[in-house]
Parts: C-alpha cells; sequence; structure tokens
C-alpha cells in the first residue's frame, strides 16, 4: 500500500494547492519519496506556477496524481481537523479516513491533463540584470489598492530615486484611475528606463500565499519576470511574460 503524507495539511492546502487553484482547474501533482511537485500554466501560456514542498512519502516510485478539480480538493482537505494525515493512493483515487471522517477522491487517467511544456530549470538560468524584494504586506496593500482602480488589470514597475515604484493604471488608455506605491526600497542593477507592465492576475496569485520575503527577478529586454518563495520546506516559482506598453 502507497501512502501519502501531509505534516501540515493547512500549509499544503495554503501554499500549495491554493496558488495552482487561482490559476488552473486542474493540475498533475507528482509525489517522490521526498516531495510533492506540479507545474501549471496559464490558458495563453503566459503565467507559469511551480510548486514543491519537501515531504517523505512512502511510495515505491514517481506517482502522478491527475487532480480533476484543484479546489474540490482543497475543500474536501479542509474538513479534516487535523494537521497530520495520511492518504492512501489507490490508482484511480486517494482515500482518507479516520474515526471522525473519511472521503474517496477520485483522479483522472494519465495523459487527459497535458502539463506545459516548460523547463523551468532554463528559465531560471535567464540572466535577471534588474531584482529588489517585497515583503507579503506589501502586496496585499497592492491588492487593496486594486479595489480603487476597476478600470484596469495592469501594473507597472518603475524606479524613482533608487527605490521601486507599483503603480495600478493603463497607459493604453485615456482618463483611468491611477495607485502608486513605494514596494521596496533599493534595487540591484541599472534603473529602469521605461515602467515594465505585469497582468496583475500575477500578483493576486501571489497575494494567496504566506511569506515574508518574495524575490522579484525582471530581464527588461526579454520582458520576463521571476518570482520566488522559499519558505521552509516550500518552494514557490511564478514565471511572467510582460505587457508591451
Amino acid at each position: 500500500m502507497q501512502q501519502l503524507k501531509l505534516k501540515n495539511k493547512s500549509r499544503f492546502i495554503n501554499n500549495f494547492l491554493s496558488p495552482i487553484g487561482k490559476l488552473t482547474e486542474n493540475t498533475v501533482i507528482k509525489v517522490r519519496k521526498n516531495e510533492y511537485n506540479t507545474l501549471s500554466s496559464s490558458n495563453d501560456g503566459t503565467l507559469i506556477v511551480n510548486c514543491s514542498i519537501e515531504q517523505d512519502n512512502d511510495v515505491d516510485e514517481t506517482i502522478f496524481l491527475n487532480i480533476p478539480d484543484i479546489n474540490k480538493l482543497m475543500k474536501v482537505l479542509s474538513c479534516i481537523s487535523d494537521e497530520e494525515i495520511t492518504l492512501k493512493f489507490n490508482n484511480n483515487n486517494i482515500e482518507y479516513k479516520s474515526g471522525a471522517v473519511g472521503f474517496k477522491y477520485h483522479l483522472l487517467e494519465d495523459g487527459i491533463i497535458d502539463p506545459p511544456s516548460v523547463d523551468i530549470n532554463k528559465i531560471q538560468k535567464i540572466e535577471f540584470p534588474f531584482r529588489f524584494t517585497v515583503n507579503d504586506n506589501c502586496i496585499n496593500q497592492l491588492v487593496k489598492g486594486s479595489t480603487f482602480t476597476t478600470e484596469t488589470n495592469k501594473i507597472y514597475f518603475s524606479t524613482e530615486e533608487g527605490k521601486v515604484l507599483a503603480t495600478l493604471t493603463d497607459h493604453q488608455r485615456h482618463n483611468v484611475d491611477s495607485y502608486t506605491q513605494e514596494i521596496s526600497d533599493q534595487y540591484k542593477g541599472d534603473a529602469l528606463e521605461t515602467p515594465l507592465a505585469l497582468s496583475f492576475e500575477t500578483i493576486r496569485i501571489i497575494s494567496s500565499i504566506r511569506f515574508d520575503s518574495l524575490k522579484v527577478n525582471v530581464n527588461p529586454d526579454l520582458n520576463v519576470f521571476l518570482f520566488q518563495i522559499d519558505s521552509d520546506n516550500i518552494k514557490i516559482t511564478v514565471v511572467s511574460s510582460g505587457y508591451v506598453g
């Protein structure tokens, strides 16, 4: 019998499943002897999220969990009061049973969900000459600011007097409200010559994750953003292509 273990169920839900669930409905989770790992992308391929969490599992080889509905899995896991749990893998389903509650969650067959054909390691090897860090409070403030700028879904990054600023607006439209906030008091690399635009959906996904420090790496020439979170035993990488204008 192969068993999948979770030492901290809430962290698995909030910092592993939740970011993926905000991006796509389904995913393939790779279960190895020492980790869970998943890679998903948006429909247009402009946003990629890779999550991994260290966890010892009782498996003979890598197991592929073809999750049909991530949010549904999150809901049923939330029904369990215990934080440290063990799930039983039965080929086409995962099962949990205790004296208080039990469930059986059915999986899809291999090949139905098509994982993105992206090598996350190659992306991480790209040179990112512009870098800075932000904290979760800063990200949450941006989300609050977005309730004011409801006419746009863009965020622009710029530099001013050695600081990094973020502005919610749309430079390609007229008479659009704007909200600007300092997000870092320092950065590495040259100052940005022009503001770099990004979909605010990327920030919304990141806001669902609890973290102390978020590393932001930017290649202005390629217009590629790489966001990295390394918190305890969880590593999350978000890759996003920027807008033009």
